[in-house]
């Protein structure tokens, strides 16, 4: 279970912040703002501080829907809360009504990123899986 825990730490670490990238690309673009190194430090710091409560709350395998939509949901506003104290922290932004409206669609983003990364790798690992098994019982029946 430790094994599982981190390496699915990793692989959200490296989808979240592929994400923060993008979105930082993106609002730098249309900002018109040039990014200081310190950033490329934040980002990654950030990315590992969002991280961590991803791999906790979601290498849990609720038997319920009810209970899996509800992790999701506390999920989602956790990640939320802690990326406007991230904000804050770091001197990113400064917290109004339109940047937490522009937080919530980066966060919105980076959540549906990190979900549909994790589907496409999970669906072909499961693919690949299942073609193995395939594979294997064709040659016991030989």
């Amino acid at each position: 279970m430790v094994k599982e825990f981190f390496i699915s730490l990793l692989h959200y670490f490296v989808d979240i912040t592929t994400a923060v990238i993008i979105a930082a690309a993106v609002y730098l673009t249309f900002s018109e703002q040039q990014m200081e190194n310190v950033i490329l430090w934040q980002i990654l710091l950030s990315g590992f501080i969002t991280a961590l409560p991803t791999a906790l709350l979601l290498c849990f395998d609720p038997k319920s829907v009810k209970i899996s939509v509800i992790l999701w949901v506390i999920h989602f506003l956790l990640i939320f809360f802690i990326t406007l104290i991230l904000l804050k922290m770091f001197g990113w932004c400064r917290i109004t009504p339109t940047s937490v409206f522009l937080t919530f669609i980066a966060v919105l983003f980076i959540y549906f990123f990190t979900c549909s990364v994790h589907y496409l790798v999970a669906k072909k690992h499961t693919a690949w899986m299942n073609q193995q098994l395939k594979i294997r019982y064709s040659k016991e029946k030989q």
